[in-house]
C-alpha cells in the first residue's frame, strides 16, 4: 500500500540577522535616540542597554555582554558596542584601551552624544562644551529640553537629515586626524555604529 506524501514542509533554514548589541553612557537619551533610529530602519536585530555610569562601566558591561555571545553558536557575527562621551572623564583613555582589547566596537563622542544630534542641523567645528553642545542641541530639537526629559528622538530630522549627520561626523574625525589628536573636541564616531545597524538589512 502506497503511503500518503505528507503535504507539509519542512520550514526553511535561515540565518539570523547579525545581532548589534549597543550599552550606552546615557540611560535615556542615547537609548531614545537608538530605538528611534532601529524603529525607522525597521530593524529588529539590535538590543540596547543603557547602564548609565563612566566609561570604564559601559566597557565592563560590554564585554559581559561580549562573553554571553561567545557561547551562543550563532553570535560569530554578532558585535557588541559600547557609546559614551568623552567629556572630563578622567580614565578615557583606559576604557577605550579595554573596549578594544576585548574586541568590542566604540561609539565615542567628544564632547558628548548631543554633538552627534547637532550634526543633524548643522556643520560645528569649533571647540565646544558639553553645555554649549546641549543647548545648541535644544535650540534646533524643541524634544531636547530639560522639561521634555532631553530627548533627540524626532524621527522626521533624523530620517532625513541623516546623511549629512553622516557626512558631518565623518569629517570630524577627519579634521581631528590632521590635527593628530583623534577623538579631539569636536569629534564623533557614532556614524560606525549606526553604519553597522543599516549594514544588519542587507541581504
Amino acid at each position: 500500500m502506497r503511503r500518503k506524501r505528507s503535504l507539509s514542509r519542512k520550514s526553511a533554514t535561515k540565518t539570523p540577522a547579525a545581532r548589534t548589541i549597543i550599552v550606552t553612557e546615557g540611560e535615556r537619551t542615547e537609548p531614545e535616540y537608538l530605538k528611534a533610529f532601529v524603529r525607522i530602519h525597521g530593524v529588529k536585530a539590535a538590543v540596547v542597554i543603557g547602564v548609565g555610569g563612566e566609561p570604564r562601566a559601559v566597557v565592563e558591561r560590554a564585554i559581559s555582554e561580549r562573553r554571553k555571545l561567545r557561547k551562543d553558536p550563532l553570535g560569530r557575527h554578532d558585535t557588541v558596542w559600547a557609546m559614551f562621551d568623552r567629556d572630563e572623564h578622567p580614565r578615557f583613555a583606559e576604557a577605550k584601551n579595554l573596549a578594544l582589547a576585548h574586541g568590542v566596537q566604540l561609539a565615542v563622542s567628544n564632547p558628548c552624544f548631543e554633538l552627534w544630534g547637532v550634526f543633524h542641523y548643522r556643520d560645528w567645528d569649533a571647540h565646544v562644551s558639553r553645555q554649549e553642545c546641549q543647548r545648541l542641541l535644544a535650540r534646533d530639537c524643541p524634544a531636547y529640553s530639560a522639561q521634555a526629559g532631553k530627548l533627540f528622538n524626532d524621527e522626521k530630522v533624523i530620517q532625513e537629515n541623516y546623511f549629512a549627520a553622516v557626512q558631518r561626523g565623518k569629517d570630524s574625525l577627519v579634521r581631528r586626524e590632521e590635527e593628530d589628536d583623534p577623538h579631539g573636541n569636536p569629534s564623533t564616531s557614532v556614524h560606525f555604529l549606526t553604519e553597522r545597524i543599516i549594514s544588519a538589512l542587507l541581504p
